[in-house]
């Protein structure tokens, strides 16, 4: 810091100046501004007047507001924090006894001294007395997102604006029901109706169940992380909302295959000119429960193939930082039966074709035109609950079937397979392949 700004006096303490620039002068209505420092020590003055510029170099370098700026929580509180002063919303200060009223108010008091014309935000930020601006779900959707960049991290391009384009369409989704209300001074009544009218859709078979928890959920998200950080009095309307499961609205879930499906596809598969990078995907998905989209990013690391008990490994490696949510979802798997015969084409180069943003997408588009004509309604998807289903009839305990599926066991840790070891969860896999061979060989006599 320039020793400019600290001025010794007559009576030996120092005092703090700074000069006023031109374009800011009929704002302050001075040339400089002096305020004492109250020690005649120079390393004490040095420490105070730092913090004195900090300040006032953030007054004057604002930019100009003009009273059509159309006010935002952010801008008032940007502000605030400019005029190192506390913004107090109006429910505050009405609530303020005098005594605390004026605590309130003093701070603020004292930047109107420096301040001589204030701008609209300033008025906003200083007097509190100034109603949240309106924000409908959208508007309210885009700060969401400026405040939310942790849910993010680790995403390619391609993925953060698939996951933010997934999001935006629960907030499009609430305008087109509940038209472009103010969301930030809604009522619970208002987020049940929401609800209500989402459960409305599902029973009308418009959308599934899960669909209209999600977008329930979501929009619920957007209120509570905005209004946690620019509307910290108000409460989340959507806190209580929920949309139950149970046999009233109960609709199309993601199902599995059934055994009969799974034939017609593999005989589809092998008519079909489709590549042989896809065949051995969908090869492993159907004999392991692992998604598609784990198995695409699969490099050489992950393939075990000289161990007792051939395996995969579901977890970070050159193209993904984890999987999904991470824990439990990073995991080891057996290869057993068609599995490890398609693994041992590709352990050396994994799926080239396949491995890169958006390529798991472009497999499953794939693969669900063959899906389509034989099992209609079911996706790649249906893989995993197919395994989930043939390990659940064949006695396998839930730890376990979690542990195979990527699912969160309470008080175990799963993550890359702690829990069992892998003879144990081969045997749990081939029982359950087994019971499905069983189920086929049944259909072809």
């Amino acid at each position: 810091m320039s020793l400019d700004y600290i001025v010794p006096r007559k009576n030996g303490k120092y005092s703090f100046r700074i000069t006023v620039p031109k374009a800011k002068r009929a704002k302050f209505g001075k040339r400089e501004f002096w305020i004492t420092l109250g020690t005649k020590d120079r390393k004490e003055a040095i420490v105070k007047a730092a913090a004195l510029l900090d300040h006032y170099m953030k007054l004057f370098k604002a930019d100009e507001i003009s009273d059509s700026t159309q006010l935002t929580m952010p801008l008032i509180q940007q502000t605030s924090e400019r005029l190192g002063i506390q913004y107090h919303t109006p429910e505050a200060i009405e609530a303020a006894s005098v005594q605390d009223y004026v605590a309130m108010m003093s701070r603020g008091i004292e930047v109107l001294e420096k301040i001589k014309k204030p701008d609209i935000a300033e008025v906003a930020a200083i007097g509190g007395a100034v109603e949240p601006p309106a924000l409908n779900m959208l508007e309210l959707f885009d700060r969401f997102v400026e405040l939310s960049g942790d849910k993010f991290l680790g995403l390619d391009k391609r993925a953060r604006d698939k996951k933010a384009n997934r999001y935006k369409a629960a907030a499009t989704d609430f305008v087109a029901i509940s038209g472009e209300m103010d969301v930030v001074n809604m009522t619970s009544k208002e987020a049940f109706d929401f609800a209500a009218k989402l459960t409305q859709r599902v029973a009308d078979e418009e959308i599934e169940l899960e669909t209209a928890q999600k977008k329930l959920q979501h929009v619920g998200m957007f209120v509570r992380k905005v209004f946690q950080a620019d509307y910290p009095t108000k409460p989340n309307p959507f806190k209580d909302a929920k949309i139950e499961s149970n046999g009233a609205v109960q609709t199309g879930r993601r199902r599995q295959f059934t055994e009969p499906e799974i034939m017609a596809l593999n005989a589809n598969l092998e008519d079909s000119g489709a590549n042989d990078e896809l065949k051995a995907i969908l090869a492993i998905s159907e004999c392991t429960g692992a998604s598609v989209k784990e198995i695409c990013l699969l490099t050489e690391s992950d393939f075990h193939l000289e161990e007792p008990f051939p395996f995969i490994t579901i977890g970070p490696n050159k193209h993904r930082k984890f999987v999904k949510t991470g824990k439990s979802r990073h995991r080891d798997i057996p290869l057993i039966g068609k599995a490890l015969e398609a693994a041992k084409r590709y352990a050396k180069t994994g799926f080239p074709r396949y491995a890169r943003p958006g390529g798991s997408e472009a497999l499953s588009a794939a693969a669900n035109k063959l899906i389509r004509p034989v099992a209609p309604g079911a996706t790649t998807y249906s893989f995993r609950h197919r395994i989930a289903f043939l390990l659940q009839n064949t006695g396998c305990v839930d730890t376990m079937k979690n542990s195979l599926m990527g699912h969160h066991s309470p008080g175990m840790t799963m993550r890359y397979g702690d829990g069992y070891d892998m003879s144990n969860k081969y045997k749990a896999l081939k029982k359950a392949l087994a019971l499905a061979e069983k189920k086929q060989a049944k259909l072809k006599n």
